[in-house]
């Protein structure tokens, strides 16, 4: 029986979402016992490249000086923006920063439209759409929060 590439597709993405769920509860965990984020931030990312080393070793993959030259850069932004989103988590609702900081792939999209000169799909002008109405749910729901 062969698994078609829609099914897998789902599969990797039940197993993303379950895995980015534990991802920040050990962040909410961690920021709720008082811990140093800064400190745990530097062990996710040693025990990341502890793994990533490990396969990347038995997979016998070839080092790139591109691949590495990006992976730093990327490193040095997801450093950043975790330890941005850890003093966020600290008196934020979980749920909502979840939402949000799942609504980033909006950026990256827009610089492709701008700066490759991708024609994005329909199907991914809609997603776009409803980006934007999640937005404005979201800012509707902060304010009624607040008021």
């Amino acid at each position: 029986m062969r698994i078609n590439s829609v099914a897998m597709a789902v599969v990797y993405l039940a197993v993303s979402i379950a895995f980015i769920t534990c991802f920040a509860l050990c962040y909410k965990f961690a920021a709720r016992l008082g811990c140093e984020l800064r400190a745990v931030n530097l062990w996710m990312n040693v025990s990341a490249t502890a793994i990533m080393a490990a396969y990347f070793a038995s997979a016998g993959c070839r080092y790139h000086a591109t691949a590495a030259l990006l992976g730093i850069v990327a490193g040095v932004f997801t450093y950043i923006s975790t330890i941005a989103f850890f003093y966020h988590m600290r008196g934020a609702r979980l749920a909502l920063s979840w939402t949000v900081i799942g609504m980033a792939v909006v950026f990256p999209v827009a610089a492709s439209i701008v700066l490759w000169r991708e024609n994005p799909s329909l199907k991914q002008w809609l997603g776009l759409c409803v980006l934007a109405v999640a937005f404005v749910l979201l800012g509707a729901g902060r304010r009624a929060e607040t008021a």
